[in-house]
């Protein structure tokens, strides 16, 4: 969010909002804002040349009545500021795209693996495929993105010119489809559960593991005439540590090696362990409990459905949000208050979290000490994320004015387990309690608890000897662990990045989650029709050093923290965030990946200020034909830094996503949100945004879509906004063109009925979680 720390941002506004205010809020502490204060000079080096004049101020950005303000919160709105003077008119949409993107095929689109292709091309496909060169190379579309010509895929069938198709790669194998009646492809590798390392590995006697076929692989893969295709036979690959590729399990000569589902069946990759031996531990509250081992966990799954974790206030009806609110917070004595009835005396104190919404990120912080005085508890924290919390200006828990309310719950006490779904582990003894939902049944049940933070990475060796070639389709990856809340707990810095270090300042520096899948230094790599799902940080991360990959056609769903994430947010960990990411060594950025026709739903489940899909510092990205929905801060975010210096990006595009149902808990967001220089030829078009409101716990605004500080480099236009709030916010942008945004701009049903997910990867929203076998 803004890091302007000394004055007020001016925003402006192309079209008012119908559902609530929009604002953009500095990041201050100070309330409305100040005419002509002069622009926001970010300590960070947002602003490299000293801040940005304001005009006169944002005069509508203090919660001017004259607009309704924010529903429910008082907050500020936003509608005013200065007036429209963004983008100018009639600069059209994205000349060039060649029609709606989908024209050309989607991957797997011909020859798929039960189809019969021809046994030894794979299967041509006819209808995919990207164009030979991929389209012109600055309308950023990836060279030869769509793999190798003589592995299948047409050259030139497809794609428009400046998306590129989506591979191209045509055919599931390059050994051609299933034999007819019976047998094994030839040349192809079987895995099953029921199997054994000892085996050849083919269908009639199955290796067991995907690391010893991965093994199998490397004794093969050095000089390769076609694809590799190791099948995944249904069932659970249960992974005790991370399950690794590297550059010797690369293909050759452009041909992929190959992890995929056998045809009609769906194997599950699980970094979970079950928990068993299940008994009656509290007859009267009906309260089960088991022994849980000595590796700690924060989540807990149970028939293939999350349980809660035991807090109070319990969840609303059917799941809903449900918060207390502060009524006060201490910033010299380092504490924040609550009513002395909303605390009791909790055993295991000290294990107690408290998670506060603060503007736009929210922090698990994890409680040191109680006192009472009165009417009131005085709760305090623990190091390292009680100095940071109370020091660090962006967000802070006097963001805009706020300072008592912030939304609120207490988590992980016995005391708080009272609800059918509710758990808790006590540590101290490995006890995991747990009180069954109606139709559960302890002693038949499949309880899962994850063990594994990253259950799969493809890690090359440099930026320059790469991991390439690898291709996985069919997978489900489940039930990976993440820890660092419970051990340092977390303070969202911005878009699920967590704070090392901050200072009053607005010096700081973030982390970066772990994922349960993770892809770093690689190119061309494949994942099509997986389901990422019960993570407990981000789903799946491309971290840095990636060029032409596809992430096609795959769901997100029931994650902890962000469902997709690319490029660096900074350059190390020790790199103040507000320093621009421009690497000498190109080969680290992310370039010229796709991330298309994918499912993101209801992700940030616990870590509310992640997105659906969150962009680093990217470059030539291609954000197109998703759907995103259900995400408790922003839908898309791409850029950080909030710096006009010269970064790493350029070329981004975010065309065709159908997004609602965002923001649903926090504030200060929409359902596109961007950062900083992004240096030329950026688009943001033809997007659907609908049906979502600001939420009544935001702390004060929410928007459409959102070019926040110093972003530059983006058209906007012709994206439709129906139920949702219809503006474009601009806070201290660069150069962009904003133009034919809002409830009917042009073509508006041609957007409504071709944005997001196109009909080859329909069926991806029905995708399940495979039960759990161990």
């Amino acid at each position: 969010m803004k890091n302007s720390i000394l004055a007020i941002a001016v925003l402006t506004l192309t079209a008012a909002s119908t559902s609530c205010s929009s604002v953009s809020t500095p990041e201050t502490g100070l309330g409305g804002a100040t005419t002509g204060s002069g622009g926001a000079t970010n300590a960070g080096g947002a602003n490299s040349g000293g801040g940005s004049t304001s005009t006169g101020g944002a005069t509508g950005v203090g919660g001017g009545t004259s607009s309704g303000g924010q529903i429910g919160s008082g907050g500020v709105t936003g509608s005013g500021g200065t007036s429209r003077s963004g983008g100018a008119t009639g600069t059209g949409g994205a000349t060039g795209r060649g029609g709606t993107t989908g024209s050309g095929g989607a991957t797997g689109s011909g020859g798929a693996t039960n189809s019969g292709g021809a046994t030894s091309s794979g299967g041509v496909t006819s209808s995919g495929g990207v164009t030979g060169a991929g389209g012109t190379a600055t309308a950023g579309s990836t060279t030869g993105r769509g793999g190798a010509t003589s592995s299948g895929g047409m050259t030139g069938a497809g794609g428009t010119t400046s998306t590129g198709g989506a591979t191209g790669r045509g055919g599931a194998t390059a050994t051609g489809g299933t034999t007819g009646a019976g047998g094994g492809v030839a040349g192809a590798i079987y895995v099953s559960p029921d199997g054994d390392d000892s085996n050849p590995g083919t269908i009639d006697q199955p290796l067991k593991t995907v690391a010893k076929a991965r093994d199998l692989v490397r004794t093969k893969n050095s000089a390769m005439t076609a694809d590799i295709t190791v099948y995944l036979r249904a069932g659970t690959y249960q992974q005790t540590s991370t399950l690794t590729f590297a550059n010797a399990d690369s293909g050759s000569g452009n041909f992929y090696v190959k992890y995929m589902a056998y045809p009609g069946e769906r194997p599950l990759i699980s970094g979970g362990k079950a928990i068993t031996g299940w008994k009656v531990s509290d007859a009267t509250n009906n309260i089960y409990s088991a022994s849980a081992g000595t590796t700690a966990f924060r989540q807990l799954y149970v028939n293939g459905v999350k349980a809660i974790r035991a807090r109070t206030p319990n969840l609303g009806a059917n799941g809903a949000p449900n918060f207390n609110r502060l009524s006060g917070w201490d910033k010299t004595a380092n504490n924040v208050q609550v009513p002395s009835s909303a605390v009791a005396t909790w055993n295991n104190l000290t294990k107690v979290e408290m998670h506060v919404n603060i503007a736009w990120g929210d922090s698990t912080l994890r409680i040191a000490s109680i006192t009472t005085t009165g009417n009131t508890a005085y709760v305090k924290f623990q190091s390292p994320e009680s100095p940071m919390v109370f020091v660090r200006p962006n967000p802070n828990m006097a963001q805009v004015g706020w300072g008592s309310g912030r939304a609120y719950y207490f988590e992980n006490a016995l005391e708080f387990l009272d609800q059918p779904g509710e758990w808790y582990l006590d540590e101290t003894s490995n006890t995991v309690y747990y009180k069954p939902r109606t139709g559960e049944d302890m002693a038949t049940a499949t309880v899962i608890a994850p063990m594994v933070e990253t259950i799969m990475s493809v890690n090359g060796t440099s930026t320059s000897n790469q991991a390439s070639y690898l291709w996985f389709q069919g997978l489900t990856f489940a039930h990976s662990t993440y820890m660092r809340p419970s051990q340092y707990g977390f303070l969202d810095g911005q878009a699920g990045q967590y704070n090392l270090t901050a200072d009053a300042n607005n010096n700081q520096t973030v982390g970066r989650p772990s994922a349960g899948v993770s892809v770093t230094n690689a190119n061309n790599i494949h994942f099509e029709g997986n389901l990422f799902t019960q993570m407990g940080a981000t789903g799946l991360d491309f971290i840095s050093g990636t060029h032409d990959d596809m992430i096609i056609g795959n769901a997100f769903t029931d994650i902890a923290g962000n469902g997709f994430s690319i490029g660096k947010f900074t350059a190390s960990e020790t790199t103040e965030y507000h320093v621009a990411y421009n690497p000498t060594d190109k080969n680290e950025i992310c370039t010229r990946d796709t991330f298309k026709d994918n499912y993101v739903n209801k992700v940030t489940t616990e870590f509310f200020g992640g997105v659906g899909i969150a962009g680093g510092y990217p470059a030539y990205l291609d954000i197109e034909h998703n759907e995103i929905s259900h995400t408790n801060y922003t839908g898309i975010s791409v850029g950080y830094g909030w710096t006009s210096s010269p970064t790493a990006m350029t070329n981004n595009k975010i065309d065709y996503n159908n997004i609602h149902h965002v923001v649903e808990i926090l504030t200060d967001g929409g359902a596109i949100y961007t950062l900083s220089n992004q240096g030329s030829s950026d688009e943001m078009e033809y997007n659907y945004i609908h049906d979502y409101a600001c939420s009544q716990w935001a702390d004060y605004g929410c928007n459409g879509l959102y070019l926040d500080e110093q972003t530059s480099g983006y058209t906007v236009a012709h994206n439709v906004m129906v139920s949702c709030p219809t503006n474009v916010a601009r806070n201290q942008n660069g150069q962009d063109t904003v133009t034919d945004n809002g409830a009917n701009p042009s073509g508006a049903q041609n957007t409504i009925a071709t944005a997001g997910i196109e009909s080859t990867y329909a069926d991806i929203k029905n995708l399940t979680v495979p039960a759990a076998k161990f």
